[in-house]
């Protein structure tokens, strides 16, 4: 039995996990296991992924396209190995890495069948990203690695992502889809991909398909990860990511009575609660002075607590 093996790509905050929630969601009826990758000490992604039948594993403190890459071929080779199978096995790749690399982590596993590298784009984004002088040439990369292109956000991006559309179709000649026009994520993203339908061969996963940078993302990224067993007041959150939130790239996590997701200066805070504060910051190296956001933080614990229903911040009696 040959297992079939999604990869999802794409730039910090495309709408990776989004998608593939969506996935999970599905009434397919299979047994998925999904491999999660983030920069931090904790997945923060994998707290905020849909209950589903399947396993979630999670890859932390490193990019797993670089320098984690030899655990994900031992994840995998563990997983090919066990007899209780899943029907299908789906990455998703820390955003601030190269899809390509793990399909590089998959090559010679007997077992696997690559469907194909699935790019997610942000359509409101993607254009000043790929001409941004720190991360153009890492989005540029991403996108001419994926066997397909799916376009999100275009629901509120102004041109309903015809611009972004045009500017992708100059990077690849991978077939373009919306995410909102997506029916069937599951027969989208695990049945055979471009190549079986080309050739009626499966698309077996080969070092020669691709040519990864030899970039690591710890080299063009910097990160930190905060907890706390007291809850951030929303208040008193709102304040520091309103000062940090053109200089970070990516931001999400919990807050204990919130759910964040912070894509350049555009954050929201969503009601959800969860007893620890486990939040993940992420910017360009230099872009954004991480100690003394972390710092801000900590005063607010120190300051504020959180007031009735988690919702208002109430201030300390001296």
């Amino acid at each position: 039995m040959s297992l079939p093996l999604a990869i999802i790509g794409g730039y910090l905050g495309a709408g990776k996990t989004t998608l593939v929630n969506r996935l999970w969601r599905e009434p397919h009826g299979r047994r998925l296991t999904r491999l999660v990758n983030d920069l931090g000490k904790v997945n923060i992604d994998a707290g905020l992924i849909a209950a589903h039948d399947g396993t979630t594993l999670t890859l932390t403190n490193g990019c797993a396209c670089c320098q984690m890459q030899e655990d994900l071929t031992s994840q995998l080779m563990m997983l090919v190995a066990q007899d209780d199978l899943p029907d299908a096995i789906v990455i998703e790749a820390s955003g601030a890495g190269e899809p390509a690399r793990l399909a590089l982590a998959g090559a010679g596993i007997g077992g696997l069948t690559l469907t194909g590298v699935f790019v997610v784009a942000d359509a409101t984004t993607l254009a000043a990203k790929r001409h941004d002088k720190f991360v153009g040439r890492l989005v540029t990369r991403q996108i001419a690695q994926a066997d397909l292109v799916m376009l999100s956000k275009t629901d509120i991006s102004p041109d309903t992502g015809a611009g972004t559309r045009q500017l992708i179709e100059t990077m690849t000649d991978a077939p373009i889809i919306d995410t909102c026009s997506i029916t069937d994520v599951t027969a989208l993203l695990l049945a055979a991909s471009k190549n079986t339908a080309a050739t009626g061969q499966p698309h077996d996963i080969s070092p020669h398909d691709f040519e990864p940078d030899t970039t690591r993302a710890d080299a063009l990224f910097e990160h930190i990860y905060f907890t706390a067993d007291t809850p951030l007041a929303p208040t008193a959150l709102s304040r520091v990511l309103d000062k940090y939130a053109g200089q970070l790239t990516r931001a999400k996590g919990h807050t204990g009575t919130h759910r964040l997701q912070l894509v350049d200066t555009q954050w929201k805070l969503t009601p959800a609660t969860r007893d620890a504060v486990a939040l993940v910051f992420i910017s360009v190296r230099g872009a954004c002075n991480l100690t003394a956001l972390e710092n801000d933080l900590k005063k607010d614990l120190e300051e504020v607590v959180v007031g009735p229903a988690g919702l208002e911040p109430a201030t300390k009696p001296l």
